[in-house]
Formats: C-alpha cells, structure tokens, sequence
C-alpha cells in the first residue's frame, strides 16, 4: 500500500523534508584536505602515506580528494602515519556562514613533548595555523628540535619558555614574541616549575 501524502492545515499536499548530505561532504571533504595538507607538510608522497598505511594508492587518494567515507580505522591508520591524533583530521576552520570556530568545536591534542595544544584555527587555503599552547612545568613542544617549510610567531601569555634555536637558546617572558624560520631546528620548552601558555602561528607550513 502506498503512503498518503500528508496535507497542511490548508488542505494542500506537502512533503517530509529529506535530510540532505551538504553537511556530510563537507565533513569528508575536509578531512581530505587535512589529510592531504599533513602529508605535505611531512613531505611525503602518496606512495609513502600507502607504505606507511598498508593502504593503495586509489584509497588514498579517493580520501584525499573527499569522494568516500572512510571507516575509523582507516583514518586511524593515516594519523598513526602522520604521527598526529585521529581527532586532528576533524579540525574546523569555521562554518560558512560563521566567522567563529566555537570553543567547543577546536581540536584538543596532546603532542609527544607532552605539550596540551588547542587548534583555534586551520586555514589550509591561507597557509596558517593559530595554536593555543599550555605548557606544564617540564614539556615542550616535540620531544626532539623539528624543523620544516614556513615561519613561526609565538607569544607567550603566562610563564617563560625556553627557544632552541640551532645551537642558540633564547628565553622568553610573558608578552615576549619570538619569531623565526620554522626551517631551523627548534625546540619550545618549558624548563621552569611552574605551567605556561603561549599563542602559536604557523605561517606557510603547508
């Protein structure tokens, strides 16, 4: 037996409103672009992500470009690859019809130097990344100096935090800036007793 349509309070005929998938493509096609702009960012080819993954390249690929839905393993695959949490592949940049990225929405993580970053902006379009940092007493940001493409502002909130910068270190105080090229190996810690929180950006890293 078919369905009536049901009628409004005017006798006209209307319709159930069916959910539509804008929201869903954009979550996927989002995720591909992080995905796609982390590999870059750890110069690496697809060919590498798939040796890393066990995955094949066409998966790769389709994930990449936003044209399937892939399962949590597999994402939890890439990450592990990319050596970041699975939750930074959800990372937002701010509806579109929105300015604001709310509160509860960035991305929390924890980094291998112990370090508690909250993701308050991604713009892969613009090349930018805006972190806010929260150092424990005894953390930085990466166990070991890191270095890649693009440059690095950071200022410091709370506290005082170390600069590895090649074989020179700096020491940075509440309202202090410090700038550079991110392509110089470097290292951010907190070599005091007491916790501390900088603003980070990262400029072109992608």
């Amino acid at each position: 037996m078919q369905a009536s349509t049901p009628a409004s309070a005017d006798g006209t005929a209307t319709t159930t409103p069916r959910p539509d998938d804008d929201d869903l493509d954009a979550v996927v096609a989002g995720i591909g672009e992080r995905i796609r702009a982390l590999r870059l960012k750890n110069e690496l080819t697809l060919q590498d992500l798939a040796e890393r993954t066990s995955l094949s390249l066409s998966m790769l690929s389709t994930v990449e470009r936003g044209r399937t839905t892939a399962s949590l393993g597999t994402l939890h695959a890439i990450a592990r690859a990319l050596g970041v949490q699975i939750t930074t592949l959800f990372a937002q940049s701010g509806a579109d019809d929105s300015p604001i990225v709310e509160f509860r929405d960035q991305i929390r993580d924890v980094t291998d130097g112990g370090l508690h970053r909250r993701t308050a902006a991604y713009r892969a379009d613009l090349g930018i990344e805006v972190y806010v940092d929260d150092f424990e007493p005894h953390t930085s940001h990466a166990r070991t100096p890191s270095q890649h493409p693009g440059d690095e502002i950071g200022v410091v909130l709370e506290g005082e935090l170390e600069l590895q910068l090649g074989g020179e270190i700096f020491a940075a105080a509440a309202g202090d800036v410090a700038q550079f090229s991110a392509r110089r190996a470097h290292l951010v810690s907190n070599v005091s007793d007491r916790p501390a929180r900088a603003v980070w950006i990262n400029l072109r890293r992608l």
